[in-house]
């Protein structure tokens, strides 16, 4: 018919608690029939799970991927929680036939922090960082430590939390590039803050536009697609 729109299909993410030695972790999950490509952990920004996350889930799965969410924010964590939350969300996708290199990490916002703390911890397919908080926590100084798991950063201009110890994605990447054993990759978005949620504002459109395709890229260049039944046939 003409003038008639096509509904785009929404998967609703299903939910459950995964039990941590503090207390329980909601988690929000999205699985997809047939051979998904691969299967992403999404690190929400604190407190924006049912907000932010089935959006971010549908447009992985758009790409194949299914994916696991959670806001890992709650009672101010210490790194080693942080990364203790990430592994049992790691877990859960190793006990459903997932490989660690067939498994990336985006986290937003203070999930951004989130994924560069797991790509120091474990050796997945890929890690992202889209606008992440406390950038003196992500890089604590030089050599301080390695990533194991290739990572982007993707930074608004001037995106720093207004600690002097506070590295600028400049001084990230020249870190990194020579204490990093895996591949990392960072990108500041001029004249925008945060830009992980659209906006009518030009920059920001524009921001998130590219961002979310270099998201995409970086993952399908390096987490390792789960294997058809018909090839290992």
């Amino acid at each position: 018919m003409d003038g008639a729109v096509l509904a785009v299909p929404r998967i609703k993410p299903d939910t459950f608690a995964v039990e941590l030695p503090g207390g329980r972790l909601d988690v929000a999950e999205i699985r997809l029939a047939g051979s998904p490509r691969g299967a992403v952990v999404v690190g929400c920004e604190a407190g924006r799970l049912a907000g932010d996350a089935p959006e971010v889930m549908n447009r992985l799965a758009e790409h194949g991927y299914a994916s696991l969410a959670a806001d890992l924010s709650a009672d101010g964590p210490t790194d080693g929680e942080l990364v203790a939350r990430v592994g049992a969300l790691l877990s859960t996708l190793t006990d459903q036939g997932w490989s660690y290199e067939q498994v990336g990490v985006i986290g937003y916002g203070f999930g951004g922090r989130v994924a560069f703390l797991a790509a120091e911890a474990f050796e997945l397919g890929a890690a992202v960082s889209v606008s992440p908080r406390a950038t003196n926590s992500v890089r604590r100084g030089p050599a301080e430590a390695s990533l194991r798991t290739p990572w982007l950063g993707l930074f608004g201009e001037g995106e720093r939390d207004g600690n002097a110890r506070s590295p600028s994605p400049a001084e990230l990447c020249a870190d990194l590039g020579t204490s990093s054993a895996a591949h990392t990759s960072i990108v500041t978005y001029p004249t925008v803050g945060d830009f992980y949620r659209d906006s009518a504002a030009p920059a920001v459109h524009a921001a998130a536009f590219d961002s979310w395709q270099r998201t995409v890229e970086w993952l399908n260049l390096r987490v390792a697609p789960r294997p058809t039944p018909l090839f290992q046939a």
